[in-house]
């Protein structure tokens, strides 16, 4: 289970990133996990519970998980399509394209603080 590592270093970005009294405030982190990105939402959401049991200092921040659509641009029309069942073909000239530009990614998109 892979998501417990992932859980491990938002955490230790977030610490590298924010001093300790304002993680302190710390309410809610919203992630965006693409569909592509080998991140089941749902067993992340259970290794930050279990990271939680471990470490309470942050068992008061809640995560938020946005799961992101793929997204293809083809190389020849430079067409955006959004994927259908995984059939990776440009909707305007229905070419055969590799090229994503969305749906691979996990990032903390936001974090929330309490005022």
């Amino acid at each position: 289970m892979h998501e417990i590592s992932i859980v491990n270093s938002i955490i230790k970005t977030l610490e590298i990133e924010f001093e300790k009294e304002k993680l302190n405030r710390m309410k809610a982190i919203h992630l965006k996990v693409g569909m592509l990105s080998n991140i089941e939402p749902r067993l992340l959401h259970n290794a930050y519970s279990a990271y939680n049991l471990t470490n309470p200092k942050y068992h008061h921040v809640q995560l938020h998980i946005e799961s992101t659509d793929i997204k293809i641009q083809c190389e020849l029309c430079n067409h955006i399509t959004q994927i259908q069942r995984y059939k990776f073909q440009c909707e305007n000239c229905k070419r055969p394209s590799k090229n994503i530009i969305q749906g691979e990614e996990m990032l903390i998109h936001k974090v929330e603080f309490e005022d």
